[in-house]
């Protein structure tokens, strides 16, 4: 890790830690939020400070009055409940209350001081640029807002309960207000009827921006993208069918908002995106994500989601990531981790993670593929928020979070991961503009994704159809599994695809076999029948996970709406099935093999979403005491191809790990959530099994089967091969002599073929075997020897190995 190794460290906080708006206590308090995060500021080229004052209303207001006094987030619960804005059940317990009992006045003049204020004092601290950001959110949550719910409320959508239930009213980016007499910054004549938000909006933000001293906008909570960014339904997907004659209305006023809006608005602007990924977005709420990336201009793509410590789903929040930096803005993208939350109750740093530090590890081992064919990581970090819903700043939570983010980039990806994810961002883009029927495709592809990477597949590297020639051709796919959904499976890409088979790497595509062309399923060896749906029964001889307390026979149902259409695919002669459905004596191929290319069908892992009686929509998870988990199967053919993860759980209901395998340094490393530690994942890669650094695992089946917590992070340099059952381990020694770097003692070999990996720079490389007949009478092991000329790409072999090996390597730093 270089001294200024991310391009900007990114602090977001309420103003509830100023105990008033006086020079001297923004100064202090200014002072304590920058120090408490300075070691992790001491490796950004930059800061940024995002404000969360109010909820934007204090923009949409913005009068030029700077003696105006303004609604600020001063309190704690739910916002806006006398407006019906939420679908749950308001109380007084979770109704907004003053943080405080003293909560003091805010101005228009106190914010301009404030922003200014924290530039300097940032400024002077660190000697590196200091921005500060204005925030946006289109909902209730955050601060009282009588311009959203009572004098315009007909910029909220409100409108679609009979088409999609209750739901949380939030602002439509394509809305257009009624007519207002009164005066507006951008307005001084009143806003005229009919006037799009975006301009208004726009014409708001810019003078506020200017005025208050602020350097951008952050737009939250999916404004810009989708009215309905906290569900899977939208203006596209009611739950029970695509409305597909909606799709191109909708993104054309999504795209209207996005041009009006930058006419008027020239800052900078920064976006939280939706919940879900570019392809949910598209088939749920026909999200044109292309085409609002070339109109924003914005820094970076939506960043991964904060709802892993809300729901659990770490799945979606990882598909969804790589999703949106599958293709960039400008160059960089943006990680986010949710510390505090300074609006409700919960602090995720405290409450949920238990200050473990899994969420930090997982995205941060996430890269992709530019244009060149290089590994790009996450250029920000930022993080929600440093201060709590009663203004603490508590040191720990700094220091704490600080250290692990500055760990993970000790060990940052310098190379594609294992397996990639290969995206087709501009097919899918293209397709809803010729075929809007289409849109059901992505939708299904995202989510069947998102359940294999829920069911443990390690998916953590993404490159564009549009990056894969300069992938393929800078050697970066090579030795590689590349998971393909089958849309990407024509003409060019399927050249490339084949180009990069030849170099070693295999394929696994998914998803319906006649989104190929011809030529694909000629290779995948599939041909089309009549197709089946409903209750299936999986017929698979697939490498499963063992399950302890194992429920009876399951169905595997297959939802034509939700899994782009019914099962058609027959296997043709020569070809492999790996696993097949059956309904009513007819059969059809699931998952099959040839050569280097495998196909996994997939299909949705929840229902449909009918209303319920009270005016609810829920698209639930299929019951896996039920259900056959048909995320899993596409983790299980990578198995196939040399990848294999596979779980010992005590249940079918519980999970396995969502975890992720990068590489650093020629070594693979591990990182994961394990939200069930009864649960013991296993694993046998393309080396053989992995002896993890530090850790003991136990080693049988070609597998090693460890014991972890919540949190996996580990490095993996030595791989075993052998018939023996027995424990295994690896651990750091101190590097011997001085001239060494680092030095690992791997054990419990038994007649066992070993692979090393160390830094491809490595300069010097000693081994000493420990064979038991090689010991003299005291117990010596013998004396070691230089191997650096037996390398070859940074990998040592070694057979016929009982006992231990001592490996020590030297590195220029």
């Amino acid at each position: 890790m270089s001294h200024r190794s991310l391009d900007r460290v990114g602090l977001e906080t309420s103003l509830k830690p100023f105990p008033s708006w006086s020079e001297a206590d923004l100064e202090a308090t200014a002072t304590t939020l920058f120090d408490q995060w300075r070691d992790l500021i001491g490796a950004a080229r930059s800061v940024a400070v995002l404000l969360w004052i109010a909820d934007g209303s204090e923009i949409l207001e913005w009068d030029l009055d700077l003696d105006r006094e303004v609604t600020w987030a001063s309190s704690v619960g739910f916002s806006n409940t006398e407006y019906d804005a939420y679908p749950h059940a308001v109380t007084p317990d979770n109704t907004a209350q003053p943080f405080r009992a003293d909560v003091p006045a805010l101005h228009y003049r106190d914010i301009r001081l404030l922003v200014a204020t924290i530039r300097q004092v940032g400024e002077r601290m660190l000697g590196v640029p200091v921005s500060v950001g204005a925030t946006f959110d289109p909902g209730p949550e955050f601060a009282t807002s009588r311009f959203k719910y009572e004098e315009h409320p007909e910029i909220v959508a409100g409108d679609d309960e009979q088409r999609l239930g209750k739901l949380i009213r939030m602002i439509r980016a394509n809305s257009v207000l009624r007519a207002d007499e009164r005066a507006f910054a951008g307005f001084p004549d009143g806003v005229p009827e009919g006037t799009p938000f975006g301009v208004f909006l726009g014409r708001q933000a810019a003078s506020y921006l200017a005025e208050m001293g602020f350097d951008y906008l952050w737009l939250s909570n999916g404004f810009g993208f989708s009215a309905y960014s906290w569900t899977p339904l939208g203006e596209t997907y009611n739950g029970d069918e695509f409305l597909v004659d909606r799709v191109a209305g909708v993104s054309a006023t999504l795209l209207e908002f996005w041009n009006t809006f930058r006419r008027e608005c020239p800052f900078p602007v920064e976006v939280r995106g939706t919940n879900f990924s570019t392809g949910i977005d598209l088939g749920g709420d026909g999200v044109p994500t292309r085409e609002i990336y070339a109109a924003g201009g914005f820094r970076n793509p939506p960043p991964n989601s904060p709802w892993g410590p809300l729901n659990e789903d770490f799945g979606i929040e990882m598909s969804g990531y790589l999703s949106r930096i599958a293709e960039v803005p400008t160059d960089g993208f943006l990680f986010r981790f949710y510390v505090n939350d300074p609006w409700f109750w919960q602090n995720p740093w405290w409450d949920f993670y238990n200050r473990e530090p899994f969420d930090i590890y997982l995205p941060l081992s996430v890269s992709r593929l530019d244009d060149q064919g290089r590994v790009r990581t996450a250029s920000d970090v930022q993080f929600l928020s440093i201060d709590t819903e009663r203004g603490g700043l508590d040191p720990r939570a700094g220091r704490e979070v600080s250290g692990y983010v500055l760990r993970a980039l000790e060990s940052a990806p310098d190379e594609a991961g294992p397996v990639v994810w290969v995206y087709p961002f501009d097919e899918y883009a293209d397709d809803a503009l010729a075929d809007p029927e289409s849109v059901r495709h992505p939708y299904f592809e995202d989510w069947y994704l998102t359940a294999a990477i829920n069911a443990g597949a390690p998916v953590n590297t993404v490159v564009s159809t549009g990056s894969l020639a300069a992938a393929v051709s800078a050697g970066s796919l090579d030795e590689r599994i590349l998971v393909v959904p089958t849309r990407a499976l024509r003409g060019a890409v399927l050249e490339l695809l084949t180009d990069a088979t030849a170099r070693g790497a295999r394929v696994v595509a998914y998803g319906p076999a006649d989104r190929a062309d011809e030529g694909a399923r000629r290779l995948l060896g599939l041909e089309l029948g009549e197709g089946i749906e409903g209750d299936l029964q999986l017929e698979t001889a697939l490498d499963a996970d063992t399950i302890i307390a194992a429920p009876p026979l399951r169905v595997l149902r297959h939802s034509s709406t939700l899994s782009g259409g019914e099962v058609r695919e027959i296997a043709a002669p020569e070809t492999t099935v790996l696993a097949a459905v059956r309904s009513e004596g007819v059969l059809r191929a699931y998952a099959t093999r040839r050569d280097d290319w495998a196909w996994v069908r997939g299909s949705s892992t929840f229902d449909r979403a009918p209303m319920d009686e009270r005016g609810f929509r829920h698209a639930r998870p299929l019951d896996p005491r039920e259900f056959e988990e048909a995320g899993a199967v596409l983790g299980r053919t990578l198995g196939e191809l040399g990848v294999s993860c596979r779980f010992t759980r005590r249940d079918a209901a519980s999970p396995a790990a969502v975890q992720s395998l990068h590489r650093s340094g020629n070594a693979i490393w591990l990182n994961g959530y394990l939200a069930d530690t009864t649960t013991r994942p296993r694993y046998r890669f393309p080396l053989g099994a992995p002896v993890l650094t530090g850790l003991e695992g136990w080693y049988a089946d070609g597998h090693t089967e460890y014991a972890f917590g919540k949190t996996l992070h580990a490095e993996a340099r030595i791989f075993v091969q052998q018939q023996e059952a027995g424990t295994v381990s690896c651990r750091e020694m101190s590097p011997y002599p001085y001239s060494m770097t680092r030095t690992l003692k791997a054990s419990g070999f038994v007649d066992a073929h070993v692979s090393v990996t160390v830094p491809r720079d490595a300069a010097r490389v000693v081994l000493v075997r420990d064979d038991q007949a090689a010991l003299n009478m005291v117990g010596d092991v013998v004396a070691s020897r230089d191997v650096t000329a037996d390398l070859t790409d940074g990998r040592l072999a070694l057979d016929h190995v009982t006992g231990s090996i001592i490996v020590s390597w030297s590195q220029s730093h």
